[in-house]
């Protein structure tokens, strides 16, 4: 049996370390997204394969949805040894891969052999690294950026068919579910999917329910998370906590996704960072929308999801070992959570 990493190994782990769906469901359980590590990272300097495929295990996760670029090497021996590894563990391996694949033919050549020698079929790809109102300040500029991605997304279908490969592109607080879903709808294809993040559209003022639902017969993989809502002058913040204390509600959407994709794997993505700030009461906060949303439907997401409470943590006022104890913390409760309360 593998043995835990030790707290000081944690601390110093560094490189050398049409969509149909099966009938009957396979096992899924809970992994855990790379972007879940920020300050065992940060620490470690780079977290390289081999030590976030242990530390995940450690922390009670039953898979691992890695950045390509945790590779130490594309060596065909180093690859061998990462996919024996997951394999020995018994764990699931996703990789999340940059957009650029849908710009860069080559590149996505590349990514897809890579993915081979290692055992990967599913890729997750966010459009957009930030957020949709915070990056784009006029809707001509957004309106080019979504314009861009309906004309390079569609091309790379052939190639992910070619290669049996499935790409979740993810609502990254930049698509709406109603966009995404339209450009997926159009491309109608079972390599091209979503990657259902449980809670990213409450910063664009949807109900992760209706968000699910618009995605649901899309899902290639998941962001499993719950957030809390809490109310500020100009809008609110949106901060990660552990499963089960905020306004998501992660059994329907298991159960929708499950429904939809019955093997679909739940990868758990809890950032332990201080709030983001959701400034909806700003006429900037609006531009990419084409102006202020219908005030029947603003007061309707208030009332269900911005919610007093105590204030959240401010993760950055804490010390580094601090924050990393907090962020070991989350990821045990959440795993945990998921076991007993959603059956992952």
């Amino acid at each position: 049996m593998t043995q835990p990493l030790s707290r000081r190994q944690l601390l110093v782990a560094a490189p050398a370390l049409a969509f149909a769906r099966p009938s009957a469901p396979a096992k899924s359980s809970v992994g855990i997204a790379i972007t879940s590590l920020g300050h065992h990272k940060r620490r470690a300097g780079t977290l390289t394969a081999l030590p976030f495929i242990e530390l995940c295990q450690s922390l009670g996760g039953a898979g691992v949805q890695m950045d390509i670029g945790q590779l130490a090497s594309t060596d065909a021996a180093y690859l061998k040894r990462v996919r024996a590894d997951i394999e020995q563990r018994g764990m699931f391996f996703e990789l999340a891969v940059p957009a650029k694949i849908f710009d860069d033919a080559e590149l996505l050549e590349k990514s897809a052999a890579t993915a081979s020698a290692l055992g990967v079929t599913i890729f997750r790809v966010a459009c957009l690294s930030g957020r949709r109102y915070e990056d784009f300040h006029d809707k001509k500029t957004w309106d080019a950026f979504i314009g861009h991605w309906k004309t390079a997304i569609p091309k790379s279908e052939a190639a992910l068919r070619r290669h049996k490969l499935e790409v979740g592109i993810e609502n990254h607080k930049d698509w709406l579910a109603d966009e995404l879903a339209d450009v997926l709808g159009k491309i109608a294809s079972p390599h091209l999917g979503a990657c259902v993040d449980f809670g990213n559209n409450l910063s664009l003022m949807e109900d992760p329910l209706d968000t699910a639902e618009k995605l649901a017969r899309f899902t290639i993989t998941t962001h499993l998370k719950d957030l809390a809502v809490v109310p500020t002058e100009d809008g609110f913040d949106l901060g990660d906590i552990p499963l089960g204390e905020g306004v998501v509600p992660m059994a329907r959407i298991v159960e929708l996704t499950r429904k939809h994709r019955p093997d679909v794997h739940f990868c758990l993505e809890v950032m332990t960072r201080d709030a983001l700030k959701v400034p909806y009461k700003t006429d900037g906060y609006w531009v990419t929308f084409g102006g202020r949303k219908d005030p029947k439907a603003v007061k309707a997401f208030e009332a269900k999801f911005i919610k007093p409470r105590k204030p959240l943590p401010k993760i950055s006022a804490m010390t580094p070992e601090m924050a990393l104890a907090t962020e070991a913390d989350y990821i045990r409760k959440c795993i945990a959570y998921a076991r007993k309360n959603l059956k992952l």
